[in-house]
């Protein structure tokens, strides 16, 4: 016998040409969360584009790092003569595009803040009053009771669904059920449409994460973020090789009972919890649980094994895990992300240099910011000293055209191959004098030179600036500071005294 919720769920069935009919020139398209990625219905809604009779024009397509290569809009509209596209987070699909005929909009995002920027501007509670008039997002099939799991998408969701006039999920087979976690599911009441994906046809690309090594001077520098590292760590990796470089360096270090509250779930935290180092036994929040809001799944097989029912793994929606709020509350948080440069202020810039975007900042400012603010927590900008064009990452001050990700009030860890030093609390001179030590050896001198002629360094005064963890300058130790939390913040439910001075709560 069919129940009301199956019959429903028939009903809603549709195919992505039948969706494709029905958008109309003008309309604005959310392409998906991150990991929830549309295929299907974005491609049959390209296929249309074009100035004839019957076809689309004027679409806007809103894309918040997207990473399926919709390779379709390239080869069907090149020039966006018939449809523009919106993007907060550039992967190589999209600076193809950018670099090629100078299209692609790119604009600064920063989660959590950056999806409450598209919820102040699209939501409305009348359905017909929604700024956009599409969502479309991949999910898993429905249980019994007619609710779709976000799954590798769950990070938008909760937001999405309430800036859209039509839903449409594309069910994929592929796609593992993440236990929660919040707001990781959707009823079929709440939507419009589903269609089906072929996921052989449309199959994420595929890495094989497993046998990806890091590069020499990667390696170095996860071997200089270990210096801060200690048993019980809470850890936040950003995405590529370099912050996935550290897990080796993890597991060479022998460190236990690491725990993870993350955004992207990925190869590396995977192998950490894989080897057993992972228990979350020791989070102050989220205890036992391993805390994540979105992964890309490049290795399809690996990464269904490791979510699907896995109550060990708690998703949840991006204001969860990207929130300040929560982040502070973390004790010995440590967050690793990339880096493009640093200059010798301490300004950090993760998404837009010299004119052009680079991918944006993800999560970048949330973590690397919030998470040195939590009771012993660490925020470490990771970079290799030299570009892969072997200009210096450090240099005197940002270019023309380049975003401020992490302001250089907020700086905390900064660390390359040569080195990791610590920004909190330095005099100018001092931040300039860190930053050169970590420098490449053949960039210090010309950035000693900058730095004297701009006043960044002192003329005449002979004394080193030259600060050191738990040496020169005065500094402590980071492991003097392991039970410390920034004051800031704590006014409202009052301060700990229990090491003789005033810590945050």
């Amino acid at each position: 016998m069919t129940t009301p919720v199956q019959q429903k769920i028939r009903d809603k069935k549709r195919t992505p040409e039948q969706i494709a009919d029905m958008v109309k020139s003008g309309d604005w398209i959310n392409h998906g969360s991150v990991g929830g990625d549309s295929t299907v219905c974005t491609e049959a809604v390209a296929k249309r584009l074009g100035g004839g009779l019957g076809q689309l024009k004027n679409i806007e397509f809103w894309m918040y790092a997207m990473f399926y290569p919709h390779l379709e809009f390239q080869q069907l509209d090149p020039r966006q003569e018939f449809h523009t596209i919106h993007e907060f987070f550039f992967f190589p699909w999209n600076r193809r595009a950018r670099d090629t005929h100078n299209v692609s909009d790119w604009a600064q995002w920063g989660w959590a803040y950056g999806m409450w920027a598209h919820h102040y501007r699209f939501a409305n509670a009348v359905r017909e009053k929604r700024g956009m008039d599409w969502w479309f997002n991949a999910a898993t099939a429905p249980d019994e009771r007619g609710y779709f799991n976000m799954s590798y998408g769950t990070n938008n969701c909760n937001i999405f669904r309430q800036t859209a006039k039509k839903i449409v999920f594309e069910v994929r087979s592929d796609y593992p059920w993440a236990e929660g976690g919040r707001f990781n599911t959707i009823h079929i009441d709440e939507i419009d449409y589903w269609v089906e994906v072929d996921c052989e046809k449309y199959r994420w690309p595929q890495i094989n994460e497993k046998v990806i090594k890091a590069r020499p001077d990667e390696e170095a520098v996860a071997r200089n973020v270990m210096q801060i590292m200690r048993d019980r760590d809470v850890i936040q990796l950003g995405i590529g090789s370099l912050p996935s470089a550290c897990v080796a360096a993890m597991s060479d270090a022998g460190f236990k009972d690491l725990g993870i509250h993350t955004e992207m779930m990925n190869v590396g935290l995977i192998k950490l919890i894989e080897s057993g180092q992972v228990t979350n036994a020791y989070k102050s929040i989220d205890r036992g649980r391993s805390v994540w809001a979105f992964a890309f799944p490049v290795d399809v097989k690996w990464y269904y094994d490791t979510i699907h029912r896995n109550q060990s793994m708690a998703v949840y929606d991006i204001d969860y895990t990207n929130n300040l709020n929560v982040l502070t509350r973390i004790d010995n948080m440590i967050a690793i992300d990339n880096c493009v440069a640093v200059d010798l202020l301490g300004q950090q810039c993760s998404g837009f240099y010299e004119k052009r975007p680079i991918s944006s900042t993800g999560g970048y400012f949330q973590f690397v910011t919030f998470c040195a603010q939590s009771r012993g927590g660490r925020g470490v900008a990771s970079m290799t000293s030299r570009s892969k064009h072997g200009t210096s990452r450090i240099v005197p001050f940002l270019p023309e055209g380049s975003t401020v990700d992490v302001p250089a009030q907020f700086a905390n860890y900064v660390c390359t191959e040569f080195g990791i030093v610590n920004l909190r609390g330095l005099s100018g001179y001092e931040r300039a004098a860190a930053l050169i030590s970590i420098a490449h050896p053949d960039d210090r001198e010309w950035l000693e030179r900058e730095a004297h002629e701009n006043g960044l360094l002192p003329p005449k005064f002979p004394v080193s600036m030259l600060p050191a963890e738990g040496g020169g300058r005065r500094y402590p130790s980071y492991d003097e500071r392991r039970k410390y939390k920034i004051p800031m913040g704590s006014a409202v439910w009052g301060y700990d005294w229990d090491e003789g001075f005033q810590s945050g709560k």
